[in-house]
């Protein structure tokens, strides 16, 4: 599967698009979510992948988007979102 970006995506998700040919599917689908959403926390894409039925872990989901920071493709956008639980999360963006 080859990532896309749609044509009104701005031109940082279509570089992020061409750049996916070494990353695994799983890591390409957390990237894909984040440049079809937004940006947004690991719990707010593990909810948009149940619902586009992409079926991944919280725990699996935080592992390929760590991978994926460690590439230089996801970055800490430097907001907070609290969640349901109380806490702050750090919003997460496709580079």
């Amino acid at each position: 599967m080859s990532a896309v970006a749609r044509a009104t995506d701005p031109l940082t998700s279509h570089e992020a698009a061409a750049s996916v040919g070494d990353v695994r599917e799983s890591q390409r689908m957390v990237l894909m979510m984040l440049n079809a959403v937004g940006p947004g926390t690991d719990e707010a894409l593990v909810e948009h992948a149940g619902k586009v039925g992409y079926p991944i872990s919280p725990s699996g989901l935080r592992t390929r988007r760590s991978e994926l920071v460690r590439l230089g493709l996801v970055e800490d956008s430097g907001e907070r979102e609290r969640l349901a639980s109380g806490r702050r999360a750090i919003v997460w963006r496709a580079r």
